[in-house]
């Protein structure tokens, strides 16, 4: 009896220790990201995007980035994943909390984006 305890006790505390620093591993990187992101100054063409982290990678001449929008009445509910595409421009000053997303066709969209805790 004391064996299959010590043995459920174990499996528990590595379940719970793998949660605990799996979800500080995600909250540090999504902080990391925002905090990259939040520094730029983009005025770009979009190269390619991908669904990453439960936000978008968008890859630029310069470099990539990741940020985490939000779909609101200001992109008239458009998710920014299936809007953008590939030569897109994208327009965000440093600091700002409001990203514009100019489509080739000229339809522009704003987006806010999600500010870790």
């Amino acid at each position: 009896m004391n064996k299959k305890l010590l043995i459920l006790i174990t499996i528990v505390a590595i379940i719970f220790f793998y949660f605990y620093y799996g979800g500080n591993y995600m909250d540090n990187r999504d902080r990391k990201n925002f905090n990259q992101f939040n520094k730029m100054s983009i005025n770009d063409t979009i190269l390619d995007l991908k669904e990453y982290a439960r936000g978008v990678k968008l890859y630029f001449k310069n470099g990539e980035i990741v940020f985490y929008p939000k779909t609101s009445t200001l992109n008239e509910n458009n998710i920014f994943l299936f809007t953008a595409k590939k030569g897109d421009k994208v327009l965000k000053k440093a600091f700002k909390d409001t990203l514009t997303l100019e489509k080739k066709d000229g339809v522009i969209l704003k987006y806010t984006f999600m500010k870790p805790k």
